[in-house]
């Protein structure tokens, strides 16, 4: 990926230090002395500067306010870079500026100040910002770890979806995909991000440093395919605490999309397929962009249409191999198929209906339903999207300032056909069941009727006839900002703005079951005129149909349309901020211009839900979604400071110090007033080595929905911790399995003597709690980074970061919940047990996850990362080759809190999804016409879970077969290329991403990483990908 590197990390040592000291400092002033042949056309200031930034390999960064409007003269011959800049740059009334680490930074020179006079003595340009901070700074003076992916990037690497080209940085992780949260209510079709694996809550998303409405209808969390890619023009990601700076919620860090302004017109078509076939995606897109009225109004408009296709689970012949493994047993079960099926099963496994009528004696293996048929592993997506800015500078001091994007997205998941039993359970509280079948139902054929009891018959059916469950759902955004910046007191910057997002969710969930009208329609009656009726008179008088769930295709039509249930939800987020701010130099020291910045902000959070009439009543079979409403104030205050104190001496080249402060102050009782600060450090001994060290407290308050939101419903995929439990089967879990009479008389009735778990998915409501307080963490940070002075185009970075955070907000995950239940010493008479629900077989039903603030979570590790762009000129070849490698090692991420039998840890890494090393490496070769790249992803081994690992290290099992998971490598290969010299401004470029064709593992149902489908969304589930697109401007 294209990342500027500014993360740093301090060295133990002094021989170290020396011997860095000594690397960087060698010919300090190569760079500035060296000759570079150049061949700058004359053109508009900001690409001149560009240009001359890839020819050199210089960092060079500058404020596109100050260049706007400007011409350069051409450049062409032998010269080093201040000649250089100096031609570039006359007349212009900017002037050069060299930062901490070597950056080149152009800016408005103030009163009487000369070019050479701006060198000697650096000051930062006030209309640079980054991400982390609103004191002005350069990607790599800033006082935090920053990574940059730039809009170059997302285009070679074929990605349209932002959260997606994010994945593939080392210690960013996507929380929410197309190919994780199929079966989600609320969450399907998002795409959110994580930073450290400490969830996409705790990532503060910004668009231009603003905040932004949460697109999600079960928590904040903004969805970054609701920002089009195409008006992107880079994603700043800055990690560790920063809620000193934005707010709440910046907890593991910051990404902040930039977007992008431009002039004329242009337009882009991209499209993808898959080698394998399915997933295929196209993306149409067109702007427009000016500047008027002598350059002081400038305008902007856009729009996008993308879409994902559907990749279903039978595109795949890895996702449609039909297994299921026994941990207990180490062993493979083939086929691996639902008992619930179509014709229908009765009395247990006494009667079973198939294609050829009805037969006894049903075996699940041989008789059973595969229900992966109607699986999917990438969920189809719609997306359009329009965005507009206007500038108009009022005065020269003075500037109105007005954004708007606004993204529909709609997408439509399916799942197998509705089941229904006997022990269905249905309303709010699960109060009522379905209940048998009377033995003189006129449906019942004679011989299950004799085969009943007097209870009835008990019934299990898939129902077809109904169709497959669909979710559809349609998510808009809009998001605008307006405000007015400026200058005042001459260099000092101001701005107040306002902003306003609207989110809207609205889903349909069709072929559900109004579980009350089953329930009445399987009460039939026959007359003495051979007609059969409900019983109930009030539901015939209100259309009752009987229902006949014997036979393949029995249920009518009519039948299907009585009992059929279209449940409907909307969600509606609000999000009103008010922010202002003033930053610049109060005086000067003998090192440098002392910066402040000091601002305030309000903000307002409003969510509401509303589920149809059925649903709200419990008694449709479409998960319950409850009303509720909720809203959140917050009145803001801050200050940043940073002092330079030392600069051009020796092994002090520049030190400065950094802090922020912020007081907040909200209208939740259990919250109340919070204090965020960050306090830092930079040194750098000589030019190209920079020490930088961060500690920062930061908060996050509880949202909406985990104060307010009663239960909602979900469905998990959860392996029973009693599966498999005998009546002889030792240990603490197995006696308190059994300790439950539904799961002894199972055991009991089992021909095989095992409690068996008849499918994975289990409701599992999520519920808010009014009590919550905020979560607070602490977060040290400490690097170096290296840029020597006599190897331009040279960076390399490492960072240790250590995240600490007491208080999070967080339900336990099924599994822990039914550890924690089962394996207490003392029985199930405990706090998580109640939390569980079986019906009358023992199956599961319900498990509640319930928001606390658990004790304790933390995230530590190092991340490395290199970049080197080298000339080829000086191997006399053509081109430029660039260099990049990221790289991240975790030595912790874990949780704590308060189980059964005291503290219990949860321990992360080395698990699927949170290998403890993580890389992403590229090598780009690039002419003026032409460029190639090679990339890589590494994903380090782990095991399934660590969970699996320390069960495992005590049984008698030596070699289990999906314990361990061997590295993955993916790898990459795109290219840009401009056709015509006479038209460089059209560009054809393509992909092939995962290029081997190289699948995750297999992972199948019975891993606590796989799933049914056999896989784990952390790795590729397309396959080899191919994408081709064509941009153009005029």
């Amino acid at each position: 990926m294209g990342i500027r590197i500014s993360r740093i990390m301090g060295l133990r040592g002094g021989a170290a230090l020396a011997a860095l000291a000594i690397f960087s400092q060698a010919v300090p002033a190569y760079a500035q002395q060296q000759g570079f042949d150049l061949d700058i056309p004359a053109q508009d200031l900001g690409s001149a500067l560009r240009a001359f930034a890839r020819s050199t390999n210089q960092q060079v960064t500058f404020a596109s306010a100050d260049v706007r409007g400007k011409q350069a003269p051409a450049v062409k011959g032998r010269y080093t870079v201040p000649a250089a800049l100096d031609i570039l740059l006359s007349g212009s009334g900017l002037v050069v500026q060299n930062g901490h680490s070597g950056v080149i930074i152009i800016r408005r020179a103030v009163r009487g100040e000369t070019r050479a006079a701006a060198s000697a003595e650096p000051r930062l340009t006030s209309d640079i910002i980054v991400t982390g901070s609103r004191l002005q700074h350069s990607s790599f003076d800033s006082p935090i770890p920053v990574a940059e992916v730039d809009r170059t990037d997302l285009l070679e690497d074929g990605y349209t979806d932002i959260a997606e080209a994010l994945d593939d940085v080392p210690g960013i992780d996507q929380a929410d995909s197309l190919a994780n949260n199929q079966s989600a209510i609320q969450a399907s079709g998002l795409s959110t991000i994580s930073l450290r694996g400490l969830g996409s809550n705790r990532t503060l998303t910004l668009i231009d440093g603003r905040r932004t409405v949460s697109n999600a209808g079960n928590k904040n969390a903004v969805s970054l395919s609701s920002i089009p890619q195409y008006f992107v023009d880079r994603v700043d990601v800055s990690t560790g605490g920063a809620s000193a700076v934005y707010g709440s919620d910046a907890i593991a860090g910051v990404v902040n999309v930039v977007t992008s302004r431009f002039d004329g017109v242009k337009a882009r078509a991209v499209g993808s397929a898959t080698y394998d076939g399915g997933g295929d995606s196209v993306e149409y897109s067109g702007g427009v962009g000016k500047h008027l009225m002598d350059d002081r109004l400038y305008v902007m408009a856009g729009v996008t249409y993308e879409r994902q296709y559907r990749l279903a689970a039978t595109d795949r012949d890895w996702a449609m191999d039909s297994v299921t493994y026994d941990f207990e047993d180490n062993t493979l079960s083939r086929p691996d198929l639902s008992s619930t099926i179509p014709g229908g099963r009765f009395n247990s496994n006494d009667f079973y209906y198939d294609e050829t009528g009805l037969h006894r004696n049903f075996v699940t293996a041989k008789n059973g339903y595969e229900d992966r048929l109607s699986k999917t592993l990438i969920t189809p997506r719609k997306s359009l999207s329009a965005a507009g800015k206007v500038e108009y500078q009022i005065t020269d001091d003075v500037k109105f300032t007005a954004d708007y994007i606004y993204n529909k997205v709609t997408t439509r998941s399916t799942a197998e056909p509705e089941t229904v039993s006997y022990s269905t359970t249905f309303g709010q509280n699960d109060e009522f069941e379905v209940g048998r079948i009377a033995r003189n139902n006129p449906f019942v054929p004679a011989e299950i009727a004799a085969d009943s009891s007097s209870s009835g018959v008990k019934f299990y059916r898939r129902l077809p006839e109904l169709g497959n469950q669909q979710r559809y759902n349609r998510r808009t955004t809009n998001r605008g900002w307006a405000g007015l910046e400026g200058k005042v007191f001459g260099d000092w910057d101001w701005a107040l703005t306002y902003g306003y997002g609207k989110f809207e969710q609205y889903q349909v969930r069709t072929n559900y079951l109004n579980m009350q009208n089953v329930q009445y329609a399987l009460s039939a009656e026959k007359l003495s005129d051979g007609t059969i009726q409900c019983r109930n008179a009030d539901a015939r008088a209100a259309g009752c149909v009987p229902l006949n769930l014997f036979g393949l295709n029995s249920i009518t039509p009519e039948m299907a349309d009585y009992i059929r249930a279209n449940s409907e939800f909307f969600a509606k987020n609000r999000q009103d901020t008010v922010e202002g701010y003033v930053s610049g130099s109060p005086f000067s020291l003998p090192a440098g211009p002392v910066q402040v910045a000091a601002g305030f902000s309000w903000r307002s959070d409003r969510s509401s839900s509303m589920t149809d009439a059925l649903t709200q009543t419990g008694l449709s079979s479409a998960s319950y979604i409850p009303d509720f409403t909720g809203k959140i104030e917050a009145k803001e205050a801050y200050m940043e400071l940073g002092v330079p104190l030392l600069r051009d001496m020796p092994f002090a080249y520049r030190l400065s110090l950094d802090g922020a402060l912020r007081v907040a102050d909200y209208n939740i009782d259990t919250v109340g007033t919070t204090v965020s600060f960050r306090a830092g450090a930079q040194w750098a001994p000589v030019r190209g080595l920079n020490f930088r060290s961060t500690f920062s407290r930061a908060q996050r308050a509880p949202d909406t929905t985990e104060l307010f939101s009663p239960a909602r419903d979900d469905y998990d995929d959860v392996i029973d911790v009693c599966r498999g439990v005998t009546a002889t089967s030792t240990g603490t879990v197995s006696q308190n399995c059994r300790a439950d009479p539904r799961i002894a008389a199972a055991i009991a009735a089992a021909p095989d003597g095992k409690f068996t778990q008849i499918g994975t998915e289990v409701f599992a409501p999520n519920a808010g709690n009014p009590d919550l307080h905020e979560e607070t963490a602490n977060t040290w940070t400490a690097g170096v980074v290296l840029a020597p002075a006599f190897l331009p185009g040279f960076q390399m970075s490492v960072d240790y970061y250590d995240i600490r955070i007491k208080g999070a907000i967080s339900s336990l995950d099924n599994s822990s919940l039914l550890f924690e239940c089962y394996s207490d010493p003392n029985g199930i008479d405990n706090k998580f047990c109640d939390a569980i629900t079986r019906d009358s077989d023992g199956q599961l039903s319900k498990i509640i996850n319930r928001d606390e603030n658990l004790n304790q979570m933390r995230a530590q590790g190092i991340d490395a990362a290199l970049a080197y762009r080298f000339d080829l000129d000086r191997l006399n070849l053509p081109g430029k080759l660039n260099l990049q490698i990221r790289y991240t090692h975790r030595f912790k991420l874990e949780s704590k809190f308060d189980g059964a039998a005291g503290e219990d840890k949860a321990d992360y890494v080395g698990e699927v999804g949170v290998s403890k090393d993580e890389a992403t490496g590229s090598i780009e070769w690039a002419t003026k016409r032409v460029s190639i790249k090679w990339k890589a992803v590494y994903l380090g081994p782990v095991v399934d879970s660590n969970e699996m690992k320390e069960y495992f290290a005590e049984s008698d099992i030596t070699d289990p077969l999906f314990l361990h998971v061997g590295a993955y490598w993916r790898h990459d290969l795109s290219f840009k290329l401009t056709p015509s010299r006479e038209n460089p401004k059209l560009r054809v470029f393509g992909n092939i991403r995962n290029i081997f064709n190289k699948y995750g593992p297999f992972l199948p149902d019975g891993t606590d990483s796989g799933s049914a489908l056999n896989y784990n969304s952390v790795y590729d589930v397309r396959g080899r990908t191919f994408m081709f697109g064509v941009e153009t401007e005029f």
